[in-house]
């Protein structure tokens, strides 16, 4: 079973559309559906749905797509374990990151290194915490700069992000020196990333604590926004506390609850994430202890 094939196969399931995927990896869609059709013969049954939208897997499919990403991820390790030997010259990193704050630091770091190694090709995106851990299991990252999850692999840490209540400053809470979590299920709570699991929720959560959801935000920008125009509180971390304004009180709660920020990866990293990683945390690091994240 050539390891081509099983790309192509990962790549159509990916993009939902044979045509996209020939695209990406420089096939015709007839290649790429030779390909597939080639692989089907092989497994013995099809892998995937033709649908009028596109394809999609079939469940046999699915069900195999867990052990073709552990086979390419290997075939990845050796080729760039070869070429660590003979020097590092080829090699993809693929970085997560929950914090539009470490962009920056990401992109210095990025730069930096591809001086050095012109072959190393980097692939970025965003995404929520546990979304990304998620992906990290999976082998589609190699890194992520997130919160802490309680997964296997290996963690190193960057630093505690306190969570802060964003309180209307002509509101009642805004004289205060800290705002009490257990008000949350009184005063009018903005929900940030509704359906999502992430650190706030989880920290209200285990406190017993049901928030009096009146407006919901998909995005802190949205709901910094909301708060400013008094229509309620918000809960948030100080790494994601980039904007300010007037308007608007950023207040410590209690009890204290932090979130541990840092970069997780899988112990089988690739010789080119492992020669990035330590660069990604000085940068980081760096990076960090200048931004305003002052309550």
């Amino acid at each position: 079973m050539e390891e081509e094939k099983l790309r192509i196969l990962l790549k159509a399931a990916e993009k939902g559309n044979l045509t996209a995927a020939a695209q990406m990896l420089g096939y015709t869609p007839s290649g790429v559906s030779r390909a597939i059709a080639s692989l089907e013969a092989e497994f013995g049954f099809p892998l995937l749905m033709r649908k009028h939208s596109g394809v999609e897997l079939t469940e046999a499919g699915q069900r195999l797509m867990p052990e073709i990403r552990e086979i390419l991820y290997h075939q990845d390790m050796l080729r760039q374990k070869a070429e660590e030997i003979a020097g590092l010259t080829v090699g993809t990193v693929t970085i997560g990151t929950a914090y539009g704050s470490a962009c920056s630091a990401l992109q210095k770091a990025v730069s930096k290194f591809r001086r050095d190694y012109p072959g190393i090709t980097f692939h970025l995106t965003s995404g929520f915490t546990t979304a990304l851990h998620e992906m990290l299991a999976r082998r589609e990252l190699s890194l992520i700069v997130s919160g802490r999850r309680g997964d296997g692999g290996e963690w190193y840490p960057l630093m505690k992000s306190p969570v802060v209540a964003w309180v209307p400053a002509d509101s009642r809470y805004a004289g205060q020196d800290a705002f009490s979590l257990a008000d949350v299920e009184q005063a009018p709570y903005i929900d940030i990333y509704t359906g999502v699991d992430t650190d706030s929720k989880r920290i209200l959560a285990w406190h017993h604590i049901r928030p009096n959801i009146q407006m919901t935000a998909k995005d802190s920008y949205i709901a910094f926004a909301m708060v400013e125009a008094g229509l309620g509180i918000a809960l948030n971390e100080r790494c994601n506390c980039v904007f300010q304004s007037p308007r608007v009180r950023i207040l410590p709660v209690e009890p204290a609850e932090n979130v541990e920020i840092g970069i997780a990866c899988l112990p089988e990293l690739s010789p080119a994430g492992r020669k990035f990683l330590p660069l990604l945390r000085r940068t980081l690091e760096e990076e960090w202890t200048t931004l305003p994240f002052t309550v």
